[in-house]
């Protein structure tokens, strides 16, 4: 078992996630797996990164990374998922945004929270139902924890558990239950039209719109929303286009000028 917990751990750990955009597969053929983590692990030794632990799904994937330079996570994601994006739409005859976003981060603090989260990572294809066992999914970390594997440096992962008091032998178990921590994961809006009314109302006051029908009158102001509503609040262009009153055509034009 794990020693006993410390208040605080004493390096910089942060629990990673990316998904596609309009949660789009994006990670469905075994080549495009290999890939990202094939980018994703040369570009962290680049910087001097290290993966600890990472789970790749249908949609989305996980990642806890260790950093003595919080900067450099920015620019390693930003990196990868740029070049991943270029190889995926050329790969699939397809162009636009591959992401949902940039990714969404959260900061580990102390020793039983960075435990709950490597487990949380693993476990993550047995919670979604796609395996019974942990150790049955190819495209997560566990099974490299049980031996050297060929992507990431388990020794190195060692050292760097063993210094917040963690064994990382005592990583490796079936059984996960994690009552304490809550972990970042994409959450769609409840209400799309209330998001929507909120949306159009406060771009009108910041533009000095008086009628949201004057939106698509104006090119400029109607690319800014129809990006706003793709980008940062994931509306489909069908759902864009409909609020708007516009052609979806339209819509897939402006949108694929990004």
């Amino acid at each position: 078992m794990p020693r006993n917990a410390r208040k605080n751990i004493y390096s910089n750990f942060f629990h990673i996630m990316i998904q596609g955009i309009n949660k789009e597969y994006i990670f469905q053929k075994e080549k495009e797996i290999k890939t990202y983590l094939k980018f994703l692990t040369e570009k962290s030794k680049d910087k001097n990164l290290q993966i600890i632990a990472y789970c790749i799904m249908n949609n989305h994937a996980h990642f806890l990374i260790y950093t003595e330079e919080i900067n450099e996570i920015s620019k390693l994601m930003s990196q990868v998922n740029t070049q991943y994006a270029i190889y995926y739409n050329k790969l699939n005859n397809r162009s636009g945004y591959v992401f949902r976003n940039r990714y969404k981060a959260e900061e580990i603090l102390t020793q039983t929270h960075l435990i709950s989260c490597i487990n949380y990572i693993h476990n993550n294809p047995v919670k979604a139902k796609m395996c019974n066992k942990k150790s049955e999914y190819k495209y997560s970390s566990y099974n490299e924890y049980k031996k050297e594997g060929n992507l990431l440096n388990i020794n190195a992962i060692s050292e760097i558990l063993e210094k917040n008091s963690i064994n990382i032998k005592d990583l490796i178990g079936e059984t996960y239950e994690n009552e304490l921590y809550k972990f970042i994961e994409y959450k769609e809006s409840v209400d799309k039209e209330k998001t929507k009314r909120t949306i159009l109302k406060k771009f009108c006051n910041e533009n000095n719109i008086k009628d949201v029908k004057d939106i698509t009158k104006d090119k400029k102001h109607l690319k800014e929303i129809s990006t706003i509503m793709y980008i940062e609040y994931n509306f489909t262009q069908k759902e864009i286009a409909e609020m708007l009153g516009v052609n979806r055509l339209k819509i897939h034009r402006i949108l694929n000028e990004l």
